[in-house]
């Protein structure tokens, strides 16, 4: 018999484990329950799959169509998953860079594209074009159109990057399971009608162990659906900046310095000596199960981002003395040359 799988995720359905993934009461229902629940109920917490990130290379390297890498504006670096880099040698690929809503009309495209690639550098990918979309909005979607006309399209990229989001608005139909919850896309979707013929894949992994400590309340927060308005904060002396009570970061400045938030919550600043006590107070964002580490950051470059993973990043503008972050021992956290 021929395995059938959820239209929604790409889980095989199967009636055998209630708490199974693609568990359907029948065969004759084409989405699972995890997936029904998610649609109806807006249940995220039964929808995470265990995927095969093997498969869905293996899948990319034998493609015959174009490439549409979707990457998270606002994760740029956690969308470098070695596997998937791999997967993309010699292939033609269209770098999709979703989200772009989320960040400031003030800041310009090209700009952000050079950004990017330098970013992108020093990985042997053949990029064709970088087009800056937003799932909730078709028309920024109309660039890809060309190429969807002309062949199939493979739509890939990391968890939580916006693949499934971005096929639902472009075929007007919410047909694909869509959660804040990481890997909900189990298998590899195929969709063909009149218009399209193109593929949903599950997305690579690389998500930090913080995502174990979040709450659901974190889970809505960290996928705002609103352009999110930076925060900045100027600083003359060596000061705190709380990032909720998922840790810190201290900054001594040479000179005055504009910090940038561009997370969907507020930071607060606080002296250094009251930075350790401020994290045992209520916060907009709270992780769960706590634990600290330290560590000391270069200093060469006056124009940094902060990036922790799954959450966000913050920008930091001038010269320091020092740079340090006390964050929960989950969090990974990268600096790199900032990309406003």
């Amino acid at each position: 018999m021929t395995e059938r799988k959820c239209m929604a995720c790409g889980a095989i359905l199967q009636t055998e484990d209630k708490d199974g993934q693609g568990y359907v009461r029948s065969l004759d229902h084409h989405i699972c329950q995890s997936c029904f629940r998610l649609r109806h109920y807006r249940d995220f917490k039964r929808v995470k799959a265990d995927v095969d990130s093997a498969e869905t290379a293996q899948f990319i390297e034998g493609f015959d169509g174009h490439i549409f890498w979707i990457v998270d504006i606002m994760h740029l670096n956690q969308s470098l998953h070695s596997g998937l880099i791999r997967a993309l040698h010699n292939k033609d690929v269209v770098l999709v860079v979703n989200k772009r809503d989320l960040l400031p009309r003030s800041v310009s495209d090209n700009k952000l594209k050079q950004s990017i690639m330098r970013l992108l550098k020093e990985y042997n990918i053949s990029i064709m074009e970088v087009i800056f979309v937003s799932a909730k909005k078709y028309a920024t979607l109309e660039p890809l159109m060309p190429y969807l006309d002309d062949a199939p399209v493979a739509f890939v990229g990391c968890i939580n990057a916006g693949k499934s989001s971005l096929l639902n608005t472009l075929l007007k139909d919410d047909q694909l399971s869509v959660s804040p919850v990481s890997s909900t896309t189990a298998g590899i979707i195929h969709i063909e009608n009149e218009s399209f013929d193109v593929y949903d894949t599950p997305g690579f992994i690389q998500e930090s162990n913080l995502v174990n400590k979040f709450t659901d309340e974190n889970l809505l927060m960290l996928a705002p659906t609103k352009g999110i308005k930076p925060m900045v904060i100027q600083i003359y002396e060596k000061q705190a900046i709380m990032i909720g009570n998922l840790g810190y970061i201290v900054v001594d400045p040479v000179k005055t310095i504009n910090l940038v938030s561009y997370l969907p919550f507020k930071v607060k600043r606080v002296k250094p000596e009251r930075a350790e006590v401020n994290l045992g107070l209520e916060h907009e964002f709270m992780i769960k199960d706590t634990e600290y580490r330290k560590r000391t950051w270069p200093t060469q470059m006056d124009r940094v981002d902060l990036e922790v993973f799954d959450v966000g990043f913050i920008t930091i503008q001038g010269k320091l003395k020092s740079l340090e972050t006390v964050m929960d021992t989950s969090a990974e956290v990268i600096l790199r040359k900032a990309i406003i």
